[in-house]
């Protein structure tokens, strides 16, 4: 497939035709990067999960940092020592193509998280394992579409922006379409566990009601950045809107990552009139919860792995026990 970029007459004006949306879309990243920074801090400073969360939380931060080191590369490559010139769009950078492939391992372990979370709120049901193992299936083949992209933007760079490679096409048409799909199939499952485990008391019913927002935010912020790369990576081929997208497609899993991890205070803040929180031993904190009709229910939340946003809830009633 070729796309033809304006190269001729005003060469001043087709740069900045061309490369006008990228550089906006990297103002943009590095307001995301920021923000993504500061939950990072928030996180590590206020919670004390397990080390297997915090060691993925610091990872996925780690890559946060990498892939804005060589998108910055990058835009200086192309923006400065270039400037003007129409030349650079015969290869892409080897930094932009390491970013690729960290941007497929970020939205992988966002993705896989929430599997995980599936099968914690789905309580190991059939539903609950098929509908893991759907999101599961589809968030490894994305991965396999995005290293794949990586690696022919390595061994084919001339043949990215411009002549695209037909392979550059499929796979790329495959790590966004199947990401995006991971995502609609993740949120649809995780919501539609929260229906279920509505009790019918107001408190707690107000809280699967706040934990289902943030669930379907977070699946329509991903979902949009990855079908809005997909639609512009086809249909807008002689210009590069799609690589402005791209490089911000990645920040939205890092920072709904995080948010869904630092939910947790400001959803216990939120309840607090129906909560009471008592204190903290050896991680674990114990609710006690209080309703007019003299009806007790108790919460356990947990903080380690098991969140999804808020810590683990165990509700117990006289007839129903959910575990989240």
């Amino acid at each position: 497939m070729t796309s033809s970029f304006p190269s001729d007459g005003n060469v001043a004006s087709a740069y900045a035709e061309i490369w006008g949306p990228v550089y906006w879309g990297f103002c943009a990243t590095l307001v995301l990067c920021g923000v993504s920074t500061l939950q990072g801090y928030h996180y590590f400073t206020r919670y004390n999960d397990k080390q297997f969360i915090r060691f993925l939380a610091g990872f996925i931060l780690l890559l946060d940092f990498v892939s804005m080191a060589l998108i910055c590369q990058s835009a200086y490559y192309y923006m400065i020592p270039h400037y003007g010139s129409l030349a650079p769009l015969n290869a892409v950078t080897g930094e932009l193509s390491a970013e690729c492939l960290i941007s497929a391992i970020i939205t992988f372990i966002s993705q896989m998280y929430f599997v995980y979370q599936l099968q914690i709120v789905g309580s190991q049901t059939r539903v609950a394992s098929l509908m893991s193992f759907t999101t599961g299936l589809l968030g490894v083949v994305s991965l396999a579409g995005g290293i794949g992209c990586a690696a022919v933007m390595f061994i084919h760079p001339q043949s990215i922006f411009m002549d695209r490679n037909r392979s550059f096409i499929i796979l790329a048409g495959i790590n966004k379409a199947f990401g995006a799909g991971a995502d609609v199939v993740a949120t649809i499952a995780m919501c539609m566990f929260l229906k279920s485990a509505d009790t019918g008391i107001s408190g707690t019913s107000s809280l699967l009601r706040s934990l289902m927002h943030l669930v379907i935010n977070r699946g329509l912020l991903v979902t949009f950045g990855q079908t809005l790369m997909f639609i512009l990576f086809f249909t807008s081929t002689a210009r590069l809107y799609w690589v402005a997208v791209h490089i911000n497609t990645t920040k939205l899993y890092v920072n709904t990552f995080f948010a869904m991890l630092n939910a947790r205070t400001s959803g216990q803040d939120a309840y607090s009139p129906h909560f009471s929180v008592g204190g903290f031993s050896s991680g674990r904190a114990e609710t006690v919860v209080q309703r007019e009709s003299s009806q007790e229910i108790e919460k356990f939340s947990e903080l380690n792995s098991h969140n999804f946003g808020l810590d683990a809830i165990k509700v117990t009633t006289t007839s129903t026990v959910i575990e989240m």
